[in-house]
């Protein structure tokens, strides 16, 4: 019995023992780890720099809040600096939430625009970054008015207003070319109200007017295959059984007449919305060759 509990304090002690070793073990690594890191980020080696002081935070309770802080800054720095702007955005986002008031806030606010702006495709694709993107940088100049960062900041937002809208004139092309005219209507209309300096105006106006004067024929190819439908629904009908199969043919076919009767009213009304429109352009830029296509679609 005494030789047991001999052994079990023997035990216990090399177990406190190896659990101090390892508390030390930390504490070394951790300052080892963040030295080493900012050392390496004064000689702008980022990689080197992100991967020890990312080692360093694994034992972030060794480390003083200044060094934490510090830490931080040159992780999002250098990711911004290797131009990994996704990463970039994640630790810069961290940094301001934990120190807003920090000295660095201004420039890290600044780099979460520019990384936005970077990380935004181009104009073929989805512009949910480009729109982020601007909601960032309107935020920046709302809480720095007065930043050495602002002309770059405007410059961005005026770069991101093009590419959305290049985007919107990207979509309307695509409806034009394809016969959509009613929706490529919509999308020049919005190019006209909301990005007028950064489309060329004369040209877009031309397709808005176009598209409206041919939402004709896109809605004569909608009563053909509405047409089809209640064709086909009216065989249906025919063939029913059950008065509830019955009452369903039958909403069908109403609802597509009414469709019919949608399309011809939209149709009559984008045509005279056209063709009041094609004045006002003649007006304004002359008879020039837009105008003069323009009266094609008119006949």
């Amino acid at each position: 019995m005494w030789v047991m509990r001999r052994f079990l304090i023997l035990l216990l002690l090399l177990v406190v023992g190896c659990a101090k070793m390892t508390e030390e073990k930390r504490a070394r690594l951790a300052l080892e780890s963040y030295s080493q890191g900012m050392s390496a980020y004064a000689r702008k080696d980022y990689k080197e720099a992100i991967s020890k002081l990312s080692e360093s935070l694994k034992f972030i309770e060794n480390l003083s809040p200044e060094q934490i802080k510090s830490a931080k800054y040159a992780i999002a720095d250098s990711y911004y600096s290797r131009k990994d702007y996704v990463n970039a955005i994640v630790y810069l986002e961290d940094y301001l939430f934990y120190y807003p008031e920090s000295p660095e806030a201004e420039r890290v606010y600044f780099m979460i625009v520019d990384s936005y702006m970077k990380v935004a495709p181009d104009a073929y694709r989805d512009q949910s970054y480009t729109l982020k993107a601007i909601e960032k940088a309107k935020d920046f100049l709302s809480s720095y008015p007065n930043s050495p960062y602002r002309d770059r900041v405007v410059e961005l937002i005026d770069g991101a207003q093009t590419k959305l809208a290049r985007h919107e004139y990207l979509i309307g092309r695509f409806y034009e070319d394809f016969g959509y005219y009613y929706s490529a209507s919509l999308r020049y209309k919005n190019l006209l109200v909301n990005y007028p300096e950064q489309v060329q105006e004369a040209e877009v106006v031309h397709r808005y007017i176009k598209s409206l004067l041919l939402v004709r024929e896109q809605a004569k190819r909608q009563e053909e295959k509405y047409r089809k439908w209640i064709n086909s629904a009216r065989e249906e009908l025919r063939r029913a059984k059950s008065e509830e199969d019955k009452r369903a043919i039958q909403k069908r076919i109403d609802f597509l007449l009414s469709e019919i009767e949608r399309w011809r009213a939209l149709a009559e009304e984008s045509y005279r919305e056209g063709l009041k429109l094609m004045e006002t352009y003649r007006e304004t830029y002359g008879e020039n060759v837009y105008y003069r296509e323009l009266r094609k679609y008119a006949r």
